[in-house]
């Protein structure tokens, strides 16, 4: 008699703990689901890559790496106001940008994240020590004390190419040890179609490269 009470007093606690088990498990499911329910319907649009869900954007420009070794930094600023089109760097393509001078000039080569393009070039007996000034406008780039510039902008099937016709820009600082470069400025330019266009604007660059040639 004494055994089976034991046996039977052994079976119910097991019994018992068996069952409190299976209540808590049943009692965190529904909290998890619960928590998991109100997280997904508060978050925004997102997807799934392999490790975490994903907040996505569909109005912010996608920026791909084109090739190995190809990044985008952020080495400055660059805007220009050309018309109704509006050219505003912050971000660049690396390897891309760079300026190369003589004694004679300063030649700056320009490229964003986004493909658009500038290149301009600087012309002066002595620039790199008296660099700071105002230069004339002359697309021939013969001149003494003028400048050039040339733009390729806009989006990927739509870009715009422009030039410097008349006008006047400004070299404000120009370090060739450190690479950079700020100017602005201001004049008329003309497009592709012929249309002319007054402009206005400015850069300030950290170049990655800065190179002097021999003339």
């Amino acid at each position: 008699m004494r055994n089976f009470v034991l046996l039977f007093g052994i079976a119910f606690l097991i019994f018992s703990c068996s069952d409190e088990d299976t209540q808590v498990k049943d009692d965190n499911e529904t909290e998890n689901n619960g928590v998991a329910k109100s997280n997904s319907d508060s978050l925004p649009d997102t997807e799934w890559n392999g490790e975490y869900l994903k907040i996505t954007d569909e109005e912010e420009p996608k920026i791909t790496r084109k090739s190995q070794g190809s990044d985008f930094y952020s080495m400055g600023k660059v805007y220009l106001k050309i018309g109704e089109t509006i050219v505003d760097i912050t971000i660049f393509e690396r390897k891309k940008n760079a300026l190369v001078f003589t004694n004679e000039s300063i030649t700056g080569f320009i490229k964003s994240a986004f493909s658009d393009e500038i290149t301009l070039k600087f012309k002066k007996k002595d620039i790199v020590v008296n660099h700071k000034g105002k230069y004339k406008a002359d697309p021939s780039e013969k001149a003494n004390n003028s400048f050039s510039m040339k733009i390729l902008a806009g989006k990927k099937d739509q870009k715009k190419e422009f030039s410097v016709e008349s006008g006047e820009a400004e070299i404000i600082n120009f370090s060739p040890s450190l690479g950079t470069l700020e100017m602005k400025i201001i004049g008329n330019f003309v497009d592709e179609k012929g249309d002319k266009l007054k402009g206005e604007g400015m850069i300030k660059m950290n170049f990655e490269s800065s190179v002097m040639m021999a003339i």
